[in-house]
C-alpha cells in the first residue's frame, strides 16, 4: 500500500470517524427512534444484541480480507468501499421504512448496515497493520481512537438539535452523508496485493480456553461488557422516558458519559503504572458498581448526567485496563488470534448485557436493572482473584503450543 504520512493520517482518522458516527447512532439514537414508535426496552435490547453479531464474527471477516484479492483490486480497499457504500446506501434507506408496523424490515437493514460496518473495520484494521511504519504506529492508532471519540461526540452534540428542527428523515440523510467523508481518501489510496502482510488465524488459540486461566480472562471480559454496556444501553431511554428530557438535549447528556469514557481510559497506563493490573482491576469493579448505585439513586437530569460521567470513566478505564490485561495473557506465540478471541468474548457480553438488559428494565425499570448489573460486575472480584492467583501458580507456562 503507498501511502504518504499526510494521506494515511487523514485516511484512518476519516474511517474511524465514520465509525464513530455509526456507534453514536447505535447507542444513543437507534434507542430513542425506536422508544418514539412504541417499542419497549425488551424489543430494543434484543435488537441492540442482534447488531453486536457481525462484530463477535469479525474473526471470519478478517480470514476473508486476508485470504481473497477481491476483483483483483486487492486486499483491504474493496472490502472498505463496500462496507463504507453499503451502510451508507442502507442508512439512506432506513426513513422509508415503516418501523412502527414492525421490527422486520427494519432489523433486518440495521443488521446488514452493521454488517457493512464490521466489514470495512476488519479492513481498515488490516491496513493500518500493512501501510504503516512501526515507529507511527503508536500516532496512528492515537488518531484513530481519538476520531472515532471525535465521531460519536459530534452525532451526540448536534444529533438531538437535527431531530428537534428537522425531523428524523433529515437525520438519517445527514447520518448517511457524513459516512462518505472517507471515499475520496479511500480513491486516492494505492494498494499493492503482494504486500499485504498475511496474518492467518491460529485455530489452535481456542485450545488455550481450556486453560483455567485463561478461561478467567474471558470470564472477565464477558461480564464487564454485559454489566456496562446493558446499564449505558438504556441511559437515553431513562432520560426520555422517565425524566423527560427532550431529545435535543439527550445527546447533549449522553456525550458527558463518552468525555467520561475518554478520560477513563486516558488514565489508564498512569494509574496502572501506580498500583499494578491486579489492582486497577479492582478499582474500575468498584467504580462501575458505586457509579450504578449512584444512577440509581439519581433524582434527576443534572445527577444522572454527573454519575453517567463517571460511569464513562469507569467503563473507559474498565476496558483499557482489560484489553493490556487481555494482551499480557495471550499466548506470545499466537498472540494476535487469541486477543482476536478475547475481544470476540467481549463482544459476546455486550450483545448479552444489551438484550437481558432491556428485559431487566421491563420488569425493574431502569432503576431496578441498573442495581441488579452494578451486583452482577462484583462477580469480577472472585474472577481477578482467581487469574492472578493462577498466573503466579502457571508462571512460565505455554499455553498452546505453536
Amino acid at each position: 500500500m503507498t501511502l504518504s504520512r499526510n494521506l494515511r493520517l487523514w485516511l484512518f482518522g476519516g474511517l474511524y470517524f465514520t465509525q464513530g458516527v455509526t456507534l453514536s447512532f447505535i447507542l444513543t439514537f437507534n434507542i430513542l427512534y425506536l422508544g418514539e414508535a412504541g417499542y419497549g426496552p425488551g424489543d430494543v435490547g434484543l435488537l441492540q444484541g442482534l447488531l453486536l453479531v457481525p462484530f463477535i464474527l469479525k474473526i471470519f471477516l478478517g480470514i476473508l480480507s486476508d485470504g481473497v484479492n477481491l476483483f483483483g483490486l486487492g486486499h483491504r480497499k474493496p472490502y472498505i468501499l463496500i462496507g463504507l457504500l453499503g451502510q451508507t446506501a442502507l442508512i439512506y434507506l432506513v426513513p422509508s421504512i415503516p418501523v412502527a408496523d414492525g421490527l422486520g424490515l427494519y432489523a433486518s437493514v440495521l443488521l446488514l448496515a452493521a454488517t457493512c460496518m464490521a466489514l470495512y473495520d476488519t479492513a481498515t484494521d488490516g491496513l493500518a497493520l500493512d501501510s504503516t511504519p512501526e515507529d507511527e504506529r503508536g500516532l496512528v492508532q492515537g488518531v484513530m481512537t481519538a476520531a472515532r471519540a471525535g465521531g460519536i461526540l459530534v452525532v451526540l452534540l448536534v444529533g438531538g438539535w437535527i431531530v428537534t428542527n428537522l425531523g428524523w428523515s433529515w437525520y438519517f440523510y445527514i447520518l448517511a452523508l457524513l459516512l462518505l467523508l472517507p471515499v475520496p481518501l479511500v480513491l486516492l489510496a494505492r494498494e499493492d496485493p503482494g504486500q499485504t502482510q498475511r496474518r492467518p488465524f491460529q485455530w489452535s488459540a481456542f485450545k488455550a480456553l481450556g486453560h483455567g486461566t485463561i478461561l478467567l480472562v474471558a470470564a472477565l471480559g464477558i461480564l464487564y461488557a454485559f454489566t456496562l454496556d446493558g446499564v449505558l444501553t438504556f441511559l437515553s431511554d431513562y432520560l426520555r422516558q422517565t425524566m423527560h428530557v427532550a431529545i435535543g438535549n439527550i445527546g447533549v447528556l449522553v456525550a458527558l458519559s463518552m468525555v467520561g469514557r475518554i478520560v477513563g481510559a486516558a488514565s489508564n497506563t498512569w494509574v496502572t503504572d501506580q498500583i499494578g493490573h491486579r489492582q486497577s482491576l479492582f478499582v474500575a469493579i468498584a467504580l462501575a458498581s458505586l457509579a450504578c448505585v449512584g444512577l440509581a439513586l439519581a433524582g434527576g437530569p443534572a445527577l444522572v448526567a454527573l454519575f453517567g460521567f463517571v460511569f464513562g470513566v469507569a467503563y473507559g478505564y474498565y476496558a483499557a485496563v482489560y484489553g493490556v490485561v487481555a494482551m499480557d495473557f495471550s499466548d506470545p506465540h499466537i498472540s494476535a488470534s487469541m486477543f482476536a478471541i478475547f475481544m470476540m468474548f467481549v463482544n459476546i457480553g455486550t450483545a448479552g448485557g444489551q438484550s437481558v438488559g432491556g428485559m431487566l428494565t421491563e420488569r425493574l425499570g431502569f432503576t431496578g436493572m441498573v442495581l441488579a448489573m452494578g451486583a452482577i460486575n462484583l462477580i469480577n472480584v472472585p474472577i481477578v482473584m482467581g487469574i492472578f492467583r493462577r498466573s503466579r501458580q502457571d508462571e512460565g507456562a505455554v499455553l498452546v503450543q505453536p
